[in-house]
């Protein structure tokens, strides 16, 4: 990807490595396997080096359950099949000797996601090999087609992995936003506050029934802010007619609810060391509960404890 694409390919690589969970189902439903949720996901070396020396960079080659994958993200569509398949022959994992004159090469399973492409319904992508003696092979890997969905339609088929680039519904209309007539540049305004309703009523229902935790709801909010942030920036009615106001309310409390966990857990780790130095000191189990709030009964202790105390402590 040329760098001003940068930003695309990095959202889809924290996406991707941000939940396992999420990870395997959206696995299981490109590639119609039924993995356990809490399958082990093992991520690969993500850089070849072919006979030229040109470094062909994997977003995301990885192993579940034995089976290896290989995920690619594109924002414009350029010779992408043709560079998939350079991907899986360079891999060298999949070369298996039999004897000698046999081997057997076992290509990894592939998908690209089309993060701008809205027709789903083009869910392969071909390319024909002509081999020598006439032999023909076509070659296929799956193609999702991210806006093709909507944020409801994500979760439904167990893609909430692209909830995030939902926020790229609009791009077509950035360039051309300075060319509209009023009428027009309220109605985009309105679209853009009802596209930002949806992302974010939809990531607040997968954190309220527990299928993503707090900092999953915390990272993906990030995401979503930060490509608002490089794909609408040129457009400043949004910020002054407050239409992602609702997106920026999200950000700012997820930030402030991280900022809040982050000072109960240095405060927790404060006591603990308070109580540490406590039982080292040999002070009662009554005093150390009245200054700390902790029961050493349960207080959990790394390292040693000097000889003084003589509380049980797990």
């Amino acid at each position: 990807m040329n760098s001003p694409n940068k930003i695309y390919d990095l959202s889809f690589k924290r996406m991707i490595r941000l939940s396992g969970k999420m990870l395997v189902k959206f696995v299981n439903k490109v590639f119609g396997k039924r993995f356990p949720l809490d399958s082990e996901i093992t991520f690969l070396d993500t850089n070849t080096v072919n006979k030229d020396l040109k470094v062909y960079e994997k977003d995301l080659y990885f192993i579940i359950c034995g089976e290896r994958f290989h995920l690619e993200a594109q924002v414009y569509y350029d010779d992408m099949l043709i560079r998939l398949f350079n991907y899986a022959v360079s891999d060298e994992e999949g070369y298996k000797r039999i004897d000698d004159s046999h081997a057997v090469f076992k290509m990894p399973q592939q998908a690209v996601v089309f993060l701008k492409d809205t027709d789903k319904s083009k869910d392969k992508l071909y390319i024909k090999l002509i081999l020598p003696d006439e032999q023909e092979i076509e070659y296929s890997v799956h193609a999702v087609r991210s806006l093709g969905y909507t944020p409801q339609e994500l979760i439904a088929n167990d893609m909430e992995i692209l909830l995030p680039f939902q926020i790229l519904r609009l791009y077509s209309s950035v360039k051309k936003y300075s060319s509209f007539s009023e009428e027009q540049k309220n109605e985009f305004l309105e679209k853009f506050t009802s596209m930002c309703r949806d992302i974010i009523t939809t990531l607040r229902s997968l954190k309220g029934t527990g299928k993503i935790t707090n900092d999953e709801h915390s990272t993906m909010i990030t995401i979503i802010r930060d490509l608002e942030k490089h794909i609408y920036s040129s457009i400043d009615d949004i910020a002054n007619k407050g239409a992602d106001s609702m997106l920026n309310e999200e950000f700012l409390f997820s930030d402030e609810r991280a900022r809040a966990e982050e000072r109960a857990k240095a405060e927790a780790e404060e006591k603990q060391k308070i109580a540490e130095l406590m039982i080292e000191d040999g002070e009662c189990a009554e005093k150390i509960i009245r200054y700390t709030g902790i029961d050493v009964s349960v207080l959990k202790i790394h390292g040693s404890v000097t000889r003084k105390s003589t509380y049980a402590l797990i």
